[in-house]
C-alpha cells in the first residue's frame, strides 16, 4: 500500500473514532553504490528504509508511534500505541496540528532510472584516466558512484497533504600519486548530478588528479599570523562546522553565542548568508519542512546583521515568532530538529584572482582535518590541521602541508576582507547543504615550523 492510500485509510480510522487531532509524517530513503578499486569491482551495496510515523494529540497531550507496516490492519494499532503513548505523556509545551499555508509551486520531480551496469563499466575506466592524466598517479584509484532518493510526505486532521520526493547520483574518487623521492601524496573529487548517465567521470578523474598534483613539494610555513584565504569548499565546509549556532533550538538551551542577537552586527559587511529552500542546483528542493510549515528564501545574515536564526514551531512558539520552515526530521522516527535548507555565504562580483591580489602575502586553506575534534560549535574556536598553498604578491608559489589553522569563526565572520564570485555548494550533502565563494579573512594564526 503506497502512503497516498494509507493515509486515506488512517483518516478513515481516524474519523470512525473521534480521533481529531493527528500527524501522519512518511518518509523513504534508497540508496545503492558501486564502489571499484582500480580496474576492478570492489564493493556493491544497497539500501532502502521506509516508514511512517504518528503524532496523536490529546488532552494537550502529546503520543508519537511508528511503523513500516504499509497496511491497513496496522493502522489500528498504529493509532492504539500513539494513543497510550498520549496517555503517560507529561505535560509539556502546547502543541498543535499545523492546518498548512501558502506554498511554492515546483516542477514534479521525475526520479530518473540509473542503470547500473552502465554506471559500474564507467567507474572501471577512471583509474586509466588518472594514469593518462599523469605518470606519477599510483594505480589502485579508488572510486564510487552512489543513486540516492528520499521522498517525504505529511498527512494530517486538519486535510494537509504535501509530498515533495528528490534525487541525485554522486560520484567521488580517490586519487594517490608519487614523487621522485618516493613521497606519497593524496585528494579527491567527487560531483553530484541527476542521475548517472550525467557524470563525467573522465573530467571528474582530471580534477582529483589536478589537486593531487598540486600538492606536490608541499613543506609547511613559519608559525605566525597570516592573512587566510579559505577556497570556497572549506569555506563552505567552515559554515557546516558553525551551522547550529544559527540554530533557535541551540539558542534557547544556552548553546549558541547567537543567542539574542538578531538585529545585531555579528560579521563584515561583506557578509550575507542565504538560506535558500530552492536553490536550483540542490536535487532536494522543498516547498515545505518536516512540519508542513511553508518555506522561504532568506538572508539569515544580511550586510553583517544578523537578520534571524532558524526556526521550527515549538521554538518559534518559545521565541513569540514565525517558524521560519527549518523544522528538520532525519528519518520517519526521528524527532523535530532544526536545519537549514541550501545555506551560503552570498558572493560578491569580484574574481578569485582579484582578491588573491587584495591578499597580498597569505596562506590559502584548500583541505582541513578533524573538525569533530578541532572545533567547537558552540563557542567557535577551531583549530584543524590543514594543507594549501602559500600565497605571495598575489600568486600562489607553492604548495603548503602539516599546518593548522586557529582562532574563532564568529571573530572570522567580522574579518572577512574580501569575498569572491566562485560559489561552490555542497549539494551532495543532500537536503540540508552548506556552500560559499573564496574569503579573505584579515588575520588568523597559523602553526607550522
Amino acid at each position: 500500500m503506497d502512503f497516498l492510500t494509507f493515509s486515506k485509510k488512517a483518516a478513515e480510522y481516524a474519523a470512525a473514532q473521534n480521533i481529531t487531532d493527528y500527524e501522519l509524517y512518511y518518509q523513504a530513503d534508497s540508496a545503492s553504490q558501486i564502489s571499484v578499486l582500480g580496474e576492478n569491482v570492489d564493493k556493491l551495496t544497497s539500501s532502502s528504509v521506509e516508514g511512517v510515523s504518528l503524532r496523536c494529540i490529546v488532552g494537550g497531550k502529546t503520543g508519537n508511534a511508528s511503523t513500516e507496516n504499509f497496511t491497513e490492519e496496522e493502522i489500528p494499532d498504529l493509532f492504539k500505541r500513539a494513543l497510550q503513548a498520549a496517555e503517560i505523556a507529561e505535560e509539556g509545551e502546547q502543541q498543535d496540528i499545523y492546518a498548512g499555508g501558502s506554498y511554492q509551486q515546483l516542477p514534479a520531480a521525475k526520479l530518473p532510472e540509473n542503470d547500473a551496469a552502465a554506471e559500474q563499466a564507467s567507474l572501471l575506466k577512471a583509474e586509466g584516466y588518472a594514469l593518462k592524466a599523469d605518470s606519477r598517479v599510483q594505480k589502485g584509484l579508488m572510486a564510487s558512484m552512489a543513486d540516492i532518493s528520499s521522498k517525504t510526505a505529511i498527512s494530517n486532521s486538519k486535510g494537509l497533504y504535501l509530498e515533495n520526493s528528490g534525487a541525485m547520483t554522486v560520484a567521488s574518487m580517490n586519487v594517490v600519486a608519487v614523487d621522485e623521492k618516493g613521497k606519497k601524496y593524496n585528494d579527491h573529487a567527487s560531483a553530484a548530478k541527476a542521475c548517472g548517465s550525467e557524470q563525467d567521470i573522465e573530467a571528474l578523474a582530471n580534477r582529483a588528479v589536478e589537486k593531487t598534483i598540486a600538492q606536490i613539494g608541499a613543506s609547511p610555513v613559519k608559525s605566525g599570523h597570516y592573512p587566510v584565504i579559505f577556497d570556497c569548499s572549506q569555506m563552505a565546509a567552515m559554515l557546516e562546522i558553525f551551522q547550529s549556532a544559527f540554530s533557535a533550538q541551540q539558542a534557547q538551551t544556552g548553546m549558541s553565542v547567537l543567542a539574542g542577537k538578531a538585529g545585531e552586527k555579528i560579521a563584515s559587511d561583506l557578509v550575507t548568508i542565504v538560506d535558500d529552500p530552492f536553490y536550483p542546483e540542490n536535487f532536494f528542493q522543498t516547498a515545505f519542512d518536516a512540519e508542513g510549515v511553508p518555506t522561504k528564501t532568506r538572508n539569515i545574515v544580511e550586510n553583517g546583521t544578523l537578520t534571524t536564526l532558524l526556526y521550527n514551531r515549538a521554538t518559534a512558539s518559545k521565541d513569540g515568532v514565525e517558524s521560519t520552515g527549518n523544522a528538520y526530521r532525519d528519518s520517519y522516527a526521528s524527532p523535530v530538529s532544526i536545519a537549514p535548507h541550501t545555506f551560503y555565504l552570498k558572493p560578491s562580483d569580484m574574481t578569485r584572482e582579484d582578491l588573491l591580489k587584495k591578499a597580498g602575502t597569505a596562506v590559502m586553506i584548500t583541505f582541513m582535518k578533524g573538525a569533530h575534534a578541532g572545533a567547537n560549535a558552540v563557542s567557535g574556536d577551531f583549530s584543524l590541521e590543514s594543507k594549501g598553498f602559500l600565497v605571495e604578491n598575489g600568486q600562489i608559489v607553492r604548495a603548503v602541508e602539516e599546518i593548522t589553522v586557529a582562532g574563532n569563526f564568529f571573530q572570522m565572520l567580522k574579518d572577512i576582507s574580501a569575498v569572491a564570485n566562485d560559489l561552490k555548494v555542497n549539494v551532495e550533502d543532500g537536503a540540508s547543504c552548506c556552500g560559499a565563494p573564496t574569503v579573505l579573512v584579515s588575520d588568523l594564526a597559523i602553526a607550522g615550523c
